[in-house]
């Protein structure tokens, strides 16, 4: 839903003030949670490296995935963002010394085949990454491979509350500042009652799938909970075609389809 969204009410207004906007919506969120649940904060002693580096992490993945959905088809978005459980293995090996399954390998597997079959076969691979809207959510799926192993290590520290307020807070701040340095024009228009309404929504549906998610990732693999979030480049191309007239939906569904099968797998490989 996020991407639909982005491309359907927020074309005009700039990744990094979108990724600013979204951050502090979240901030916001878990300030009130605590307030009204009376939840115990942990503070981050020894876990401001995860913090830090999720800030880092969440800045460029959600600059570039917001710029693909802005300028692209989420139809080619979400399957090429399904990809990122196969980024997430190497660091969650090293942070939380997790590996998959024969079962799991197989669900990463087939996430690589419905980018194949996206592409048209394995020759066109080179064609759907000269497109900037695959190429964008590629590299949001990189990130997000990494992200999902330190926000694993982070989580299981202090809890999947705590470190979000931490990790949301130090990414608004982050974000504002590059923001009104780098658009300002685009931070000054972000204001206006149109654009507040769509930074709202777009940052409650974020703050809802990463509040479902991190709490996950405290009883799972990264690999695994990140796997499972991708069933959503399904949602993805069935958006683009109904809503944005995006074109290939049978290729693009396929593809969306092979990655939820790998999903699957690794559901069941837990």
């Amino acid at each position: 839903m996020q991407f639909a969204v982005v491309k359907g009410r927020a074309q005009a207004i700039p990744p990094l003030v979108i990724v600013a906007g979204t951050q502090s919506v979240a901030t916001l969120s878990w300030l009130v949670f605590f307030a009204v649940s009376g939840h115990r904060f942990v503070r981050p002693d020894g876990v401001w490296l995860a913090v830090l580096g999720s800030a880092v992490l969440v800045t460029g993945m959600n600059a570039l995935l917001a710029r693909a959905s802005a300028r692209g088809d989420i139809s080619v978005v979400g399957p090429v963002f399904a990809l990122s459980p196969v980024f997430t293995v190497l660091p969650d090996a090293v942070l939380s010394g997790t590996l998959p399954s024969p079962l799991g390998w197989l669900g990463l597997a087939l996430s690589v085949t419905g980018t194949v079959s996206l592409s048209g076969g394995a020759g066109g691979l080179r064609a759907l990454f000269a497109r900037r809207d695959a190429l964008d959510a590629l590299g949001a799926a990189i990130l997000l491979g990494f992200l999902a192993a330190v926000d694993r290590w982070g989580a299981l520290a202090m809890g999947a509350p705590s470190y979000l307020l931490c990790s949301h807070g130090i990414t608004a701040l982050l974000t504002s500042m590059l923001a009104i340095a780098v658009v300002p024009r685009g931070a000054r228009a972000s204001v206006q009652p149109r654009n507040l309404v769509t930074l709202l929504a777009h940052g409650l549906l974020g703050v809802l799938g990463t509040g479902m998610q991190t709490t996950a990732l405290t009883s799972a693999p990264a690999a695994y909970v990140n796997a499972i979030r991708r069933m959503s480049a399904v949602l993805a191309v069935v958006l683009g075609a109904t809503l944005f007239r995006e074109p290939d939906l049978h290729r693009r569904l396929l593809a969306a389809l092979l990655a939820t099968a790998g999903a699957t797998c690794l559901l069941f490989a837990r």
